[in-house]
Formats: structure tokens, C-alpha cells, sequence
């Protein structure tokens, strides 16, 4: 995930910081999801349970 925000700072020509404080947001977003599956099991079976 470095190299790819670093390219794409330098393509964008924004810095790291501005890109940082706007993908917060998002992180927060997918570590909930992960500990949602994680800790949830029900969550993260219900999807094979489904294709039986």
C-alpha cells in the first residue's frame, strides 16, 4: 500500500499528508468490516452457507 500512495502522490502532485487526512475515513471503514468478520462468525459464514 506505501509504493502505491507514494506513486500516486507524486502523479497526483498532492502531498502525503492531504491524501492521508482523506483516506482516514476509509480505513476506519475496513477495519470495522475486519473485525466485524473476525469476531462475528455468523458474518462470515453466512456467505458459503448460502452456495450449498
Amino acid at each position: 500500500m506505501g509504493p502505491t500512495l507514494f506513486v500516486g502522490c507524486a502523479v497526483g502532485k498532492v502531498t502525503m499528508e492531504q491524501v492521508s487526512k482523506e483516506l482516514w475515513p476509509f480505513y476506519g471503514a475496513m477495519c470495522m468490516a475486519l473485525l466485524l468478520v473476525t469476531y462475528v462468525p455468523a458474518l462470515s459464514l453466512w456467505l458459503p452457507g448460502l452456495l450449498k
